[in-house]
C-alpha cells in the first residue's frame, strides 16, 4: 500500500478480487476506464501477481479469502478510518468482495454500482444465491459486460441490469481500413496467412485444443500476450512445433492496434460447451475485452475458436466482424479460408468500423458514476448497440446447456453415483441441475 495524504473525503471506492494491472482483462479494463484517481481508493481480496498494483495512491490487499463476512467487516472498518466514501464499483469474482462492498455500504451508505464481468454464480460455485442476491438488491446500478451475461442474471434475480461492453480510448480507435485491405482490387490475391493472438487463456483445456488444432491445421500464430504464464503452457518447448510463435506483451497498447492491423485475422480461443470444456461460466458468458479491443482499434476479422453459443462468438456473429471454427484442423483452416477471401476481409472490416463508436467512451468513468447517481444509463449508447441482440437467445442457450445436464441427472439420486457417471463434473452438475429447476420456468 502506497499513501501520499492522511484521508479522503466522499471517495469512491474500487473493490476487485486481485491486484489491477497489465497482466489480466479487468486490470487493463479498470485502468482504461478511471484515469483519475485523485479520490479514489482501491481494495481487493488478494494477491497473485506478486503484489504489482500501482492502481490508486490508496490501495489494500485484505488477504481476505476464507475469511468471514463479520471479519472482513471489522477490516474495512479500519483501513477506512478517517476516510468517507460516496460511491462504490465493485467487480465481484468471489463472495470477499462483495463481503467487502457492503461493509462499505454499511459504514458510509454509499451507493453500489455491481459490475458483473465474471460469472462465479449461474455456471460456477463462486458466489452462493443468497450473497449474490443480496448485493444485487442493494446495488443502486448493475451493469453486465455481456448480453449474456446481463440475460441469465436478469432471469434469475429479476432485476434491472444493463449491458455495459468494454471500451477503449478514443486515441486507440481506427476507422481506417489499412491500404493493403482498403479494397478487392488493392488487396494482394494471397492475403498474409499468419493469424494473431492476443491476451490470456485462462483454460488449459482450450490451450491444449487449440495447439494440437494449430499443429494438424498446419496454420502459423503469432501471440501478444500472457505467453509467460507457465500454469496452462504444457510442454512450452513446443509451441512453435504446434505453430504458435511467442511474441510477449508490446510497450503500449497503440503499438499492439498497429501491429494487429496489418494481421489478416484474429483468433480467440473460447469454450466449447461440451465434456472437454474445464470453464463453461466463462464460456456461456463472459465477453473477453479482447474482442471489442480488437474490433474498434484495427477492425481486424476475429476468428472465434469453440462453439457458437459462447458469447465471444455470439458478438462476433451478431456484428458480422468475424466467424466461428470447430476445435478442428478442418473446421479452422475453413474459416481461415473465408476470412481472407478479399470480399469478406473488405466488409468484415468495414463492419467493426461501423461499431466503433459505439465503444469509444473516454468518460467512462463519469458514466459509471452518473448513471450510478441517476439510477440507471444516462444514456443509450450501449443500449443501442444492444439493440440487434436477442434477449432470449442466450437465456435459452443457457437453459438449454442446463437441461441437457438435467436430463441425464434426474434419475441420480446421489453425488456418489453422479460422480461415477460423470467423473469430469461430478457435483457440479448437481448444481446445474438445482439452477436448472428455479429458471426453466422464467423463460
Amino acid at each position: 500500500m502506497t499513501v501520499t495524504q492522511s484521508t479522503l473525503t466522499d471517495a469512491d471506492v474500487i473493490i476487485n478480487a486481485v491486484e489491477i494491472n497489465d497482466r489480466h482483462g479487468v486490470g487493463i479494463l479498470l485502468q482504461r476506464i478511471f484515469k483519475d484517481r485523485s479520490n479514489t481508493i482501491s481494495i481487493r481480496a488478494l494477491n497473485i501477481y506478486d503484489g504489482d498494483h500501482s492502481f490508486c495512491d490508496f490501495n489494500y490487499s485484505l488477504s481476505a479469502i476464507g475469511l468471514s463476512r463479520a471479519e472482513i467487516f471489522v477490516k474495512i472498518k479500519e483501513i477506512l478510518a478517517g476516510h468517507t466514501v460516496k460511491r462504490i464499483l465493485c467487480i465481484p469474482y468471489h463472495q470477499e468482495e462483495i463481503f467487502m462492498a457492503l461493509a462499505v455500504h454499511e459504514l458510509f451508505g454509499a451507493k453500489i454500482c455491481t459490475y458483473l464481468m465474471d460469472d462465479q454464480n449461474i455456471l460456477a460455485d463462486g458466489i452462493p444465491d443468497d450473497v449474490m442476491g443480496e448485493m444485487l438488491s442493494k446495488s443502486t446500478l448493475r451493469l453486465a459486460i455481456s448480453s449474456e451475461m446481463r440475460d441469465v442474471y436478469t432471469a434469475k434475480y429479476g432485476c434491472k441490469i444493463n449491458f455495459a461492453p468494454p471500451v477503449i480510448p478514443a486515441k486507440l480507435a481506427n476507422t481506417e481500413i489499412p491500404l493493403a485491405f482498403a479494397s478487392i482490387d488493392q488487396m494482394s490475391e494471397n492475403i498474409h496467412q499468419t493469424g494473431a493472438m492476443i491476451g490470456n487463456i485462462w483454460s488449459s483445456q482450450w490451450f491444449q485444443l487449440l495447439r494440437t488444432m494449430t499443429r494438424e491445421a498446419g496454420v502459423q500464430l503469432d501471440w501478444y500476450g500472457n505467453s509467460g504464464a507457465d500454469w496452462n503452457m504444457g510442454n512450452r518447448s513446443q509451441l512453435a512445433t504446434d505453430g504458435i510463435t511467442e511474441r510477449g506483451f508490446l510497450p503500449t497498447e497503440a503499438e499492439l492496434a498497429t501491429v494487429l492491423r496489418n494481421h489478416a485475422y484474429i483468433v480467440v480461443p473460447s469454450g466449447t460447451l461440451d465434456e472437454r470444456d474445464d470453464n463453461h461460466a466463462t464460456s456461456l458468458l463472459s465477453l473477453p475485452s479482447r474482442i471489442p479491443f480488437v474490433m474498434a482499434t484495427s477492425n481486424t476479422p476475429i476468428i472465434v475458436v469453440g462453439s457458437r453459443n459462447t458469447a465471444a462468438a455470439r458478438f462476433v456473429e451478431r456484428l458480422q466482424i468475424g466467424t466461428v471454427a470447430d476445435y478442428d484442423p478442418v473446421s479452422f483452416r475453413t474459416a481461415v479460408t473465408y476470412v481472407t477471401q478479399p470480399q469478406i476481409q473488405l466488409q468484415m472490416r468495414q463492419n467493426a468500423a461501423r461499431q466503433v463508436p459505439h465503444f469509444v467512451n473516454e468518460q467512462m468513468d463519469e458514466w459509471i458514476w452518473q448513471s450510478l447517481a441517476a439510477g440507471e444509463p444516462i444514456d443509450r449508447q450501449f443500449a443501442e448497440l444492444d439493440a440487434i441482440s436477442n434477449y432470449t437467445e442466450a437465456f435459452t442457450a443457457c437453459l438449454n446447456l442446463m437441461k441437457g445436464y438435467q436430463a441425464k441427472i434426474k434419475t441420480l439420486e446421489t453425488p456418489i453415483n453422479l460422480s461415477k457417471l460423470f467423473p469430469i463434473y461430478g457435483e457440479y452438475r448437481v448444481r446445474l441441475r438445482r439452477i436448472w429447476l428455479q429458471m426453466k420456468g422464467q423463460l
